[in-house]
């Protein structure tokens, strides 16, 4: 651990940042973020400074982020969610960067996080032939919905509407399949389970975790029926196999709110609900989430003042 925080620090003198005069008085700010972490697991993230700043971002797994500039803390904070992806992510150190503007200057800090391993089970499922190798006349409409998720899922918005805990999709978490479960499709090997698939008879009310925006909807060729929420800061949940959907996109959602509701529709063995959560384009582990606060999970972080040169 020693080892962990010298490296830490000197990434933060080498990245350089401030104490920017801002009228009579100096302008501190600072950085928390873990030094290591889980692949596939959320993390949180933060900037704070006792001086008002604008335009904040966080580049991370090379996506840019743009976060809110919030009451709290020594005087003004940001808050971020991020993660890694179990599909393709290996195990290393990866940057993390942090840019704002104060006093009419852009400045930024730079460190590392270590991504660990993370041992996730395998999973044989018995599907239709069909849903492993589609027939030809699908491959079009595969290729067109792959499309329009992508849109969807590149979505960066602000300001900031997703709060922590986030509320549960449904009222009982009984997992069926967790996140990273590498699945084997009749025999085929696929990528990492990236969501969480929840135990729900067809017709289950299906609830908002936060609140937000919807950007997207459909039934699907895998996925079934979809909604994919948009709530701010790179962080978006989606719902996939559903037999309802109560909203279209665009649709203003508050957190609670019942959008859709539970079904067999896609790639299924049964019904139950696939709850997903993409922090800036990773899709991470849902559940783990449901039961802590963006404050518990900073506590897990390093805070760290950054110095100018």
């Amino acid at each position: 651990m020693k080892k962990v925080k010298k490296f830490f620090s000197v990434i933060i003198l080498i990245s350089g940042f401030l104490f920017a005069n801002v009228g009579s008085s100096f302008a501190a700010a600072w950085v928390n973020f873990p030094t290591s972490w889980d692949i596939g697991q959320a993390f949180a993230i933060s900037l704070t400074s006792n001086a008002d700043y604008s335009n904040p971002v966080v580049t991370w797994m090379n996506r840019s982020i743009n976060l809110n500039v919030e009451q709290g803390g020594a005087g003004k904070i940001s808050y971020g969610l991020l993660g890694s992806d179990v599909r393709n992510t290996k195990p290393g150190l990866y940057d993390i960067l942090f840019e704002f503007i104060q006093d009419g200057k852009k400045y930024k800090a730079s460190g590392k996080i270590n991504l660990l391993a993370r041992q996730y089970p395998q999973e044989k499922l018995t599907v239709s032939p069909k849903m492993v190798n589609p027939p030809k006349k699908e491959l079009n409409r595969i290729r067109n919905e792959s499309k329009a998720v992508g849109a969807a899922l590149r979505t960066m918005t602000v300001p900031r509407r997703w709060t922590t805990p986030p509320d549960s999709p449904l009222p009982t978490i009984t997992l069926t399949s967790h996140y990273g479960f590498q699945r084997i499709y009749n025999g085929v090997p696929r990528n990492g389970h990236n969501g969480a698939d929840i135990r729900a008879a067809t017709g289950t009310p299906v609830r908002a975790p936060f609140a937000g925006t919807v950007v997207l909807t459909g039934f699907h060729y895998y996925a079934g029926g979809s909604v994919y929420i948009d709530s701010g800061n790179g962080v978006i949940t989606a719902f996939f196999h559903l037999s309802e959907i109560n909203v279209k996109k665009g649709d203003k959602i508050s957190k609670g709110q019942v959008v859709a509701k539970s079904g067999s529709t896609g790639r299924v063995t049964g019904p139950h609900l696939h709850y997903s959560l993409i922090l800036g384009g990773q899709f991470v582990d849902p559940i783990p989430l449901l039961s802590t606060s963006i404050t518990q999970m900073l506590k897990k972080g390093t805070q760290s003042q950054v110095n100018s040169l």
